[in-house]
């Protein structure tokens, strides 16, 4: 089968990539998204430890515009969680700066209830945190009808907010270290409706890694628009054995009613035999990305 000019470009850019790869860095700065005591910052020491240094960042893109510009040695960034699903902002800016997945982290998330030490659930009148932060516990939201919930943009900024009010009726959905960090009061703990309730923190950096270990690939691609596409370009995973960990459709920008797909496969795969996958699910898509073959966190 004759390549098109975008799979050839795919071919190229999945080359390029492979003739990139690097053994692991040090890692010296690591930037994350939010303020301390954030979930994106307590995953950057689960998974580097507490050595390194990190670089808070306003935003998903400043901080691949960090990782992509040499100014960090790697980001950490939610990609999906357990109970609301996939972070979609992120992934549309793995597309754009092309960074590299290395790495992830599991991190339980333990939203608790912060006020100031004045505070009680009787004072409460007004509750900040991200709308994730919201969703994830509506169970507990539910039996206080009448509070008020502002949606942030990072449940550590909405801490830091409520301790800067030094006001008892403003509280926020945030960590245990959050509350330690910014000098809050716990007044509610473990409130989020899913026990089990897990962010997936992705690792990039600039260019991909030589990892021991390394056994989960993580692919976005576009199909033909004809019949038994998706059914076709599946098919290649169990004619290999491989177990496919996930799938997403996002739209994509600009294209009304058109969709890509971001998948993830587990696999102990020589180069030999991954080269060989890649090619067969290039062969079956219009446009194709590889993003990164990196060790998986498990369950």
């Amino acid at each position: 089968m004759v390549l098109s000019n975008t799979q050839q470009g795919s071919m190229a850019r999945y080359l390029e990539m492979k003739g990139q790869l690097r053994p692991p860095k040090k890692a010296g700065i690591v930037a994350y998204s939010g303020i301390r005591g954030c979930y994106a910052e307590a995953a950057g020491i689960k998974y580097f430890g507490p050595d390194c240094l990190f670089i808070p960042h306003k935003s998903f893109e400043d901080v691949l515009k960090s990782v992509s510009g040499g100014g960090a040695d790697y980001g950490v960034l939610p990609i999906e969680n357990s109970t609301t699903g996939a972070i979609n902002d992120v992934y549309d800016l793995l597309i754009r700066y092309r960074a590299a997945i290395v790495g992830e982290v599991l991190l339980p998330i333990r939203h608790c209830l912060l006020g100031t030490a004045d505070a009680d659930l009787s004072t409460v009148r007004t509750v900040y945190s991200h709308e994730q932060g919201f969703y994830q516990s509506r169970d507990f939201l539910a039996k206080y009808p009448d509070w008020r919930q502002v949606p942030y943009h990072n449940t550590a900024v909405a801490a830091k907010l409520v301790a800067d009010a030094h006001d008892p009726a403003k509280a926020a959905i945030a960590s245990a270290r959050a509350a330690e960090i910014h000098g809050l009061k716990i007044l509610a703990e473990n409130i989020n409706a899913a026990a089990g309730n897990t962010t997936r923190f992705i690792v990039v950096a600039k260019r991909p890694e030589i990892c021991e270990g390394r056994n989960k690939i993580s692919l976005r691609f576009i199909l033909p628009d004809e019949p038994g596409a998706l059914y076709r370009l599946l098919g290649i995973f169990e004619k290999e054995n491989l177990n496919l960990s996930k799938i997403e459709s996002r739209p994509i920008p600009g294209s009304r009613w058109h969709y890509q797909f971001f998948l993830d496969f587990i696999g102990s795969l020589d180069q030999a035999r991954l080269d060989h996958i890649i090619a067969d699910v290039m062969r079956r898509t219009k446009a194709f990305e590889f993003l990164g073959f990196y060790p998986g966190a498990g369950d």
